[in-house]
């Protein structure tokens, strides 16, 4: 029996800590991009990426950022892409800063593109 109420302990925490997203994840996916103000990118990822993950963070150096995992197709190919999105120091505010296909880095021109598809 107390192995049965630290297990729902357990997973309550759990529970609890993934719920809702965090003050950096809801300006991301609440937020437009200027040349596509018309549709949140929340709503564009949501659209486009199979299965996106959002997460948010902090590098040693202090910038925050938010994640968004999930697959999308490239060149006709399933691949896992990363996007991420660096937040201003006062989060009010977010700008692109990478994207991975597969786990490798890719050029701004891949991200625009990626974009493009997304808002069509």
């Amino acid at each position: 029996m107390k192995n049965l109420k630290k297990i729902a302990a357990l997973f309550l925490v759990v529970l609890l800590s993934s719920c809702g997203d965090s003050e950096m994840v809801t300006l991301v996916k609440t937020g437009t991009l200027e040349s596509y103000p018309e549709k949140t990118l929340g709503t564009a990822i949501d659209n486009y990426f199979g299965n996106p993950y959002w997460t948010s963070g902090e590098s040693e150096e202090g910038e925050k950022f938010v994640n968004i995992e999930g697959s999308v197709y490239f060149m006709d190919k399933e691949v896992d892409a990363l996007l991420q999105y660096k937040i201003s120091e006062d989060n009010t505010s977010f700008e692109y800063s990478a994207i991975e296909l597969n786990g490798v880095p890719q050029s701004n021109l891949i991200y625009l593109g990626l974009i493009e598809s997304m808002y069509e």
